[in-house]
């Protein structure tokens, strides 16, 4: 009976050691990092090493305990690479190959010319012990370094278990633990998985604020060369074309009737052209959100833009707003030109209206129209999908979110962006 209970609990123990192997072995296929690789074949060997004890138990034949020597050292070796691995500094080189070469010929003078159980085993279960330690002691390291939640459960995990490795010839191999030994080394191959998973979660999760980083830093490196184009169009090229007018004017006044007749074509020709950079200059950066603030800006282009393209446009806003970052307006402010000119090129829309609300925590610009509404079809070629999509990751580097939503009829886009931590 004791014998039966004994195996069912290492079979248990066998398929939840497996389990994790294959979790470590897909983390290692997806996301390529040696460690989970070392630590899929240290948990491999381990459920070869379970198996061959209960083996060993059921038959009593020497050579399944020659098996778990052997698995033991190796192991502990393989678990010494996946610490050694985590720390990057070691990289696999053929002379490694002797280690267990070397633990193979112990293994068979222990089992084979050894008459002590405690000087067989008792290596084994040291070196065992030892690489769970020191592997960690690499995790607790980590912890302590970047404060990872995650590793300091994979160093409280492996610290606990390697002490509790030691017991194995002084209790385990007596019958003293049977079989909730193996109960506790599941709960531990269990906190194992977990940890694992929390340092995985963990990584993405830096390397999603490393992304978010430098979409931020992209999108403020691309503010500031609009910034500086529009300043060089403003005051140098904008200046040449008034003094370019000026020199025109004072040649008017010298100049015969049909020489001033074409004087003025020119003039007007020039003032269309001051016009046109001004324009440009204001879409590069508008000067109204760095001289009167968002709602005004807001108002201003909604204006203009329903000037120049003669839709019926309408903005509404409340009178005071939570002051927003300079990030936060510069961002809705190019949302809603996006979303405008969004409305003219592909909506079929005669009218709409913005609205811009805000609560303690976020800004909420809401653009409706009275067009067509989405395609269901996939647009083909450039179309406004391109717009959305800059518009998506200058709105998300600030933790905000985008929503197109097709009516009837129309179409809405509503741009959120959080008034805290929108940095």
């Amino acid at each position: 009976m004791g014998s039966l209970s004994e195996l069912h609990a290492a079979l248990l123990q066998g398929a939840v050691t497996l389990g994790t192997a294959a979790l470590c072995w897909y983390l290692f296929a997806k996301y390529r990092r040696q460690y989970f690789l070392w630590l899929s074949v240290s948990w491999s060997l381990y459920v070869l090493r379970i198996g061959a004890i209960m083996a060993f138990v059921l038959s009593g034949d020497q050579p399944w305990l020659f098996a778990h020597q052997i698995l033991t050292g190796w192991t502990a070796l393989v678990l010494l690479g996946a610490a050694l691995s985590f720390t990057q500094r070691v990289h696999w080189r053929l002379s490694y190959l002797t280690a267990p070469v070397l633990w193979l010929a112990w293994s068979y003078v222990a089992i084979y010319q050894l008459e002590s159980f405690m000087l067989a085993a008792m290596p084994a279960v040291i070196f065992l012990s030892f690489a769970t330690l020191l592997t960690g002691a690499v995790f607790y390291k980590q912890w302590r370094r970047t404060g990872s939640r995650g590793g300091a459960v994979l160093a409280g995990v492996l610290l606990t278990w390697g002490v509790h490795h030691l017991d194995y010839p002084i209790l385990r191999a007596r019958g003293a633990w049977n079989p909730w030994g193996y109960y506790l080394d599941i709960l531990f191959v269990l906190a194992m998985g977990i940890g694992i998973v929390i340092l995985v979660l963990e990584e993405l999760d830096a390397r999603t604020k490393e992304l978010e980083r430098l979409s931020a830093r992209m999108v403020q490196q691309h503010e500031e060369e609009r910034r500086r184009v529009s300043l060089e169009l403003h005051d140098q090229t904008a200046q040449v074309w008034a003094a370019v007018k000026m020199q025109l004017g004072l040649v008017r006044e010298d100049a015969t009737a049909p020489i001033a007749s074409r004087i003025d074509r020119v003039l007007n020709l020039v003032d269309t052209g001051i016009r046109s950079i001004r324009g440009v200059t204001t879409n590069l950066r508008p000067p109204l959100l760095d001289d009167l603030g968002l709602i005004p800006a807001l108002r201003a282009l909604v204006q203009s833009f329903g000037e120049q393209t003669g839709l019926a446009l309408t903005f509404e806003a409340p009178a005071r707003i939570p002051l927003p970052t300079p990030e936060a307006q510069l961002a809705l402010f190019r949302a809603l030109q996006e979303a405008l000119s969004n409305v003219a090129r592909h909506s079929g829309a005669t009218a709409a209206r913005v609205t811009l609300t805000a609560t303690d925590e976020q800004l909420t610009l809401l653009v409706e129209d009275n067009g067509h509404g989405i395609p269901s079809a996939k647009p083909q070629g450039p179309g406004p999908t391109l717009g959305l999509t800059g518009m998506r990751e200058r709105i998300g580097a600030l933790h905000g979110s985008v929503e197109l939503q097709s009516g009837n009829p129309g179409a809405s886009i509503t741009i959120k962006v959080p008034l805290h931590d929108a940095r």
